[in-house]
This record gives C-alpha cells, structure tokens and sequence, in this order.
C-alpha cells in the first residue's frame, strides 16, 4: 500500500520504518526536512511538500507535535488537505484534545477523505516492533479501512 508519514520525529520515522520493512511502499514529509533522512535511507520516497505527500498516498498517517502543528500541516497552500483528497484515508496519531481531532475530521470529511483518531500508547521501541497501544476512534468504516495499518503498528486497537 502507498502510504505516507507526516511528522518523522522519534515516533513517526519508528512507524515510517515499521512500514518500510513489511513491504509498503512509504512517502515521507517532515517541517525540518533533515528528519526524513533516515527513512530515506531506508527506501523511503521524500516529498516536496505535505501536499505533495498526500497526492502521492492512498493513506497518510499524521503523528504531530501538537494542534498548531496540525492546523499548519493539514491547512495551508501546501497542506495535506491542499490538493484533491476525496477518498484518501488519514490516520492522525498525535496525541491532542478531541476536539482538536473533531474539528480536523470535520475538515477532512469535507474534503470527501476519511479521518480516523488513533493516538497511541507506547514508546520507539515498541513503534519498531508493531507493539503500540491504538486507542482508536471514528466512523466504524472508516476505522475497519484503517484496521488492516493499525494492526501492523499496534499490538492492541
């Protein structure tokens, strides 16, 4: 599956190399661009922009640092949410207020994509390994679309 991974700190270039290793082919974007280069190296495609990103993914899993960072890298001219999104599915695993997740499903939904809210549990170690706890929330098809990812990265949904 085409996947992308927005926000490649700690956690997200884990999972990014989670992907890597079980056969997805795996797009990444990070505000400071140097923190891509290790998933790079791994065989990751770099993109340009966090539009660019999305464009090039069927998923896009979001691990961010906090809602500003959120509202920067989903809205804007280069935002994931920029370009055509209709039937993208995104997985957004920061861990945030809900209602800094509602607001963002609600953007999402009308840009014709899925979001599904999946902050999890655990730490690098376990992100490398699949052993995440997914604390999983959203429309039940969208989470089923999503279930077949979260399992890769989480020992528990």
């Amino acid at each position: 599956m085409k996947i992308g991974i927005a926000g490649t700190g700690r956690m997200g270039a884990a999972i990014g190399g989670r992907l890597l290793g079980l056969g997805h082919e795996v797009t990444v974007w990070n505000r400071t661009a140097e923190k891509t280069q290790p998933l790079a190296a791994a065989g990751a495609t770099v993109a340009s922009t966090a539009r660019d990103l999305a464009q090039r993914s069927e998923a896009i899993v979001t691990i961010l640092t906090d809602a500003a960072a959120i509202d920067a890298i989903y809205g804007g001219a280069d935002g994931l949410l920029a370009g055509e999104a209709r039937d993208k599915l995104f997985i957004e695993m920061s861990t945030v207020r809900p209602g800094i997740e509602a607001a963002l499903a609600n953007k999402v939904r009308a840009k014709g994509a899925a979001l599904v809210d999946c902050p999890v549990g655990g730490s690098v170690g376990p992100a490398k390994e699949g052993k995440l706890f997914g604390f999983v929330g959203g429309d039940a098809g969208d989470v089923a679309r999503a279930r077949p990812i979260l399992e890769q990265l989480c020992r528990r949904v």
